[in-house]
């Protein structure tokens, strides 16, 4: 029955985009400041998702297109975390580790790692990036903590989201490649667990952009 449940999951994660993309349509004018580099993303979600669908029609695989999401994903998040941190740390910090990764992981895409395989390399230095500026992130809101219930800022929900999908997945990024030569049952768990974050990062995603403040 899980093997069953991680299968379904694994060819119907983009249902859950639908939730967060709906509520920030419906909320769109309450939404500010860093919080559209999270619509941003999830736009790009949507656009690689339809993509990846056809490539691997046409072309039997949609790794090539991995290699161009992990970049432009990276970024969007980095940006995101841009916005809200302020002035809070040195601004010097993610603007360098923006122009570091972006320069990293077109090395690899150009000269270690085909594009037909899984860019380990860049999507493992990805889920550590992220996760850090996760936790600078909750050091934040702790410093600044303004309303003893955490739960009611926004960023705190995408921020966990956020946390969870990079921190739960960076062992299944780094080791993509050899999980794919294993046996076809291991590949459909890991793959469908991934699909069971990323379907959380959505649903944390939502509720962060539910909970924008409800006015201009």
């Amino acid at each position: 029955m899980i093997q069953d449940f991680l299968r379904w999951m694994l060819y119907h994660t983009i249902y859950f985009l639908i939730f967060p993309i709906g509520i920030a349509i419906y909320r769109y004018r309450f939404i500010k400041k860093e919080r559209t580099y999270v619509i941003a993303f999830l736009g790009l979600g949507l656009l690689t998702e339809l993509t990846a669908t056809w490539f691997s029609e046409v072309f039997g695989t949609n790794l090539p297109i991995l290699h161009l999401y992990t970049v432009l994903e990276f970024n969007l998040i980095a940006l995101f975390y841009f916005s809200f941190f302020g002035y809070f740390y040195n601004r010097r910090l993610v603007p360098s580790l923006m122009v570091f990764f972006t320069g990293f992981a077109v090395l690899n895409s150009l000269f270690i790692q085909k594009i037909t395989e899984f860019n380990t390399y860049s999507r493992g230095l990805e889920a550590l990036l992220v996760i850090i500026f996760s936790l600078l992130c909750f050091y934040k809101l702790l410093i600044e903590l303004s309303s003893k219930n955490p739960t009611q800022q926004p960023i705190f929900w995408i921020n966990t989201g956020f946390l969870l999908y990079f921190a739960g997945n960076l062992v299944l990024f780094i080791l993509s490649n050899v999980i794919l030569k294993e046996n076809k049952a291991f590949n459909y768990m890991s793959w469908g667990l991934h699909s069971c974050l990323i379907a959380l990062l959505y649903i944390l995603i939502g509720i962060g952009l539910w909970n924008s403040p409800h006015q201009k």
